[in-house]
C-alpha cells in the first residue's frame, strides 16, 4: 500500500511540475541544424551567401525572438544561448557584408573595430542583444563553463570552426567536450616548441584566463583532459607559455555578394 501511495504522489508531482526537470520545456533547433549541415564545410567555413537565401535560417532567427528560455532545463538554456550567439553572428555577417574581417575599419588592413560585437541589432528571448551581451552577460556569468569559448564562433579564423550541427539539451555536454578537444588539438589551440621548452596557447587562454582558473584552478589543469599526449608530455617539463597570433580574417567560404 505504501509503495502504491508513493507512486501515486510522484505521478501527481510530475503532472503539476513539482519534480525537478519534469516540466522543462523544449526549443526547436532543427532549422538551424539543417542550415549548418547544408552551408558549413568540413573545415568550419561558412557559406554566408547560401545561408542568406535559406528560408530555414530566417525562420530560426524569428523563433529566437520570442523564445521562453526560462522554461528550458539548464542544459537546454546552455544549448539555446550557444546557438543564439552563433546564429546572431552569422546573421550580422550577412547584414554587414564585411570584405575581409568583421573587425575591419575605414583604414584598409586595420582590423580593430569592435562595433560588430557590441551593437544591439537582434532580439533574442524578448531582449535587444549584441553578441557580446550573449557571451559576457549570459554564457560566461550564468554557466561558469569555459568550454563555451570553444563553441561560440566569432566569425573569424582564429576562433573555433563552426560545427555542422546545432547544440541541443541532449548533446550539449558531450559536444562541448568534443569541440574543446578538437580546438586544443588543432594548430589554432596549441603548438609546441620542444627546443625552447615552450607551449603556445590560443589567445583565448590569455583573454579569459580568469574563467579557466575559476573553473579548474589553472589554465594547465583545464587543458589536461583535452590535449594530446605530446602536449601532456611537455607539460611535465614545466614549459614556458606563450600565445599564438589570433586571426581575425573572416571565416567565409567565399566573399559575400554585394
Amino acid at each position: 500500500m505504501q509503495r502504491k501511495f508513493t507512486v501515486f504522489l510522484v505521478s501527481i508531482f510530475i503532472v503539476v511540475g513539482l519534480v525537478p526537470g519534469a516540466s522543462a520545456g523544449t526549443f526547436d533547433h532543427s532549422n538551424f541544424d539543417q542550415v549548418l549541415k547544408a552551408y558549413v564545410d568540413d573545415k568550419g567555413l561558412i557559406d554566408y551567401n547560401g545561408i542568406a537565401e535559406a528560408p530555414r535560417f530566417h525562420e530560426y532567427m524569428q523563433s529566437l525572438k520570442t523564445a521562453k528560455v526560462e522554461k528550458l532545463s539548464k542544459d537546454g538554456q546552455l544549448a539555446f544561448w550557444i546557438n543564439a550567439y552563433n546564429a546572431v553572428t552569422i546573421d550580422k555577417v550577412i547584414k554587414w557584408r564585411p570584405k575581409k574581417s568583421v573587425r575591419e575599419t575605414f583604414i584598409p588592413g586595420v582590423w580593430t573595430s569592435t562595433d560588430f560585437y557590441t551593437t544591439r541589432e537582434h532580439t533574442v528571448a524578448g531582449n535587444r542583444m549584441s553578441p557580446d551581451d550573449i557571451e559576457h552577460e549570459i554564457l560566461r556569468k550564468r554557466f561558469n563553463d569555459p568550454r563555451i569559448h570553444f563553441a561560440i564562433v566569432c566569425a573569424s579564423s582564429g576562433c573555433p570552426p563552426q560545427p555542422r550541427f546545432a547544440y541541443t539539451a541532449e548533446n550539449v555536454q558531450s559536444m562541448l567536450d568534443h569541440e574543446t578537444r578538437k580546438y586544443l588539438q588543432s594548430e589554432r589551440g596549441t603548438r609546441i616548441d620542444k627546443a625552447a621548452n615552450t607551449l603556445y596557447l590560443s589567445k583565448i587562454f590569455d583573454w579569459f584566463a580568469d574563467d579557466f582558473i575559476k573553473h579548474s584552478g589553472s589554465v594547465t589543469e583545464f587543458i589536461k583532459p583535452y590535449v594530446n599526449s605530446e602536449v601532456l608530455s611537455l607539460l611535465e617539463q614545466n614549459p614556458k607559455f606563450s600565445y599564438l597570433d589570433y586571426s581575425w580574417a573572416l571565416n567565409a567560404k567565399a566573399p559575400l555578394k554585394s
